[in-house]
């Protein structure tokens, strides 16, 4: 028979069930407390301890009675919106308190702007604690604020802000476009309650619908052509753009790739088949030759999304977006374009590469090419 408690973020009566945590966390043997708070938070777990009785956390318990109600309403409202974009939460004391510093980030990041009656809420879309994305509520307008790692290199965020604008300018693909704050700068660095500081950016709302939600009858050859068009662009955005010296943003090169392979050929803990490492060293082989063949000129080897999924994709009055460049960089092209082609059916995708070649060209074997990234992403 279900327990019955007072919801621990939000005060309503809920029914709870001592179980084991789920198995996709860090500890599926950890007892957890699962909270069905349908109306408001929707579903959650709390760590517990066994002895001398199941229990939540104390150490939880005690951190939940520090706080304010406008704090447990913001813990509230995230977990609602994680659990409505289909993400799951186990929350322990200190995931908890990540969330609560960054509440303290964000409300002193939005006062570094020109907002009037503003609100602000975790997106839902992530759970990033480290990094974490807000959707903030003005009178008139809507934005997304980025709170970054702590430590983040200022020039590795005016990268991601120089390349957007690039996209904008040179290769007409409307996408993030950063707001400046009170003090015109776009990078802004928020350091409340004597905190260490942060950076922090704000960017233009988009509205519309990811591609992985979007409705089938929305899904159209037309939308999937234009979604060619648009990595198309974005990609001779990169064969021409000049990058200042400051310019720093990860790379996924063949180093890269290749110590991929190692670290999975020298795992103690993979322990492959025979098989498999015969599969490993002949994918490394390939690779290698593909590497020789192909080099990183700027024709194959650019500044690459990296994560174009359907879900980073908004489609807005028929035309696709890109969104979320965190983990932007260089690349392989067509590394980039198997993220998203891979997510196509076998029509779409002829359509797709239509209209991408409408733009730049491909290699005749760019089928056999892109196999052999599909192979890498296995990894």
């Amino acid at each position: 028979m279900p327990e019955k408690i007072s919801c621990p973020f939000c005060g309503t009566h809920v029914e709870v069930a001592i179980e084991n945590s789920p198995e996709w966390y860090r500890d599926p043997s950890l007892p957890v407390y699962r909270i069905d708070c349908q109306d408001k938070c929707r579903r959650y777990w709390l760590e517990a301890i066994s002895d001398p009785h199941p229990q939540i956390d104390p150490a939880i318990r005690a951190f939940l009675d520090s706080l304010d109600d406008e704090q447990r309403t913001f813990i509230s409202e995230s977990t609602r919106h994680a659990c409505d974009n289909g993400i799951l939460i186990v929350y322990n004391s200190k995931i908890l308190q990540y969330l609560t510093t960054d509440w303290h980030y964000a409300k002193a990041a939005v006062m570094l702007y020109e907002f009037n009656n503003v609100s602000f809420r975790i997106s839902g879309a992530g759970f990033d604690t480290a990094n974490m994305l807000f959707f903030v509520d003005t009178e008139d307008a809507q934005f997304t604020l980025r709170l970054y790692r702590a430590g983040t290199p200022v020039h590795k965020i005016r990268s991601e802000i120089y390349w957007l604008k690039a996209l904008w300018n040179n290769g007409q693909i409307k996408t993030l476009s950063p707001v400046p704050g009170r003090d015109g700068q776009t990078i802004q660095c928020p350091s409340p309650n004597d905190l260490p500081s942060r950076y922090a950016t704000v960017y233009n709302w988009i509205p519309g619908e990811t591609l992985n939600t979007l409705p089938a009858a929305e899904r159209t050859p037309e939308l999937i052509r234009r979604l060619g068009i648009m990595m198309g662009r974005m990609h001779r955005v990169s064969e021409t753009l000049e990058l200042p010296q400051w310019f720093t943003r990860p790379r996924y090169d063949s180093n890269w790739f290749i110590s991929k392979i190692e670290e999975v050929l020298s795992s103690d803990n993979m322990h492959p088949s025979a098989e498999e490492l015969t599969k490993l060293t002949s994918l490394r082989s390939r690779f290698s030759q593909f590497v020789a063949e192909q080099g990183e000129g700027r024709d194959v080897f650019g500044l690459i999304h990296s994560d174009l999924e359907p879900h980073n994709i908004i489609i807005s009055d028929g035309q696709p977006y890109p969104i979320d460049v965190m983990d932007f960089g260089f690349g392989y092209y067509l590394s980039d374009i198997l993220t998203i082609s891979r997510h196509l059916s076998e029509d779409e995708g002829a359509i797709f590469f239509e209209g991408y070649q409408e733009i730049r060209s491909l290699p005749t074997d760019y089928p056999q090419q892109l196999a052999l990234f599909a192979e890498l992403r296995m990894l």
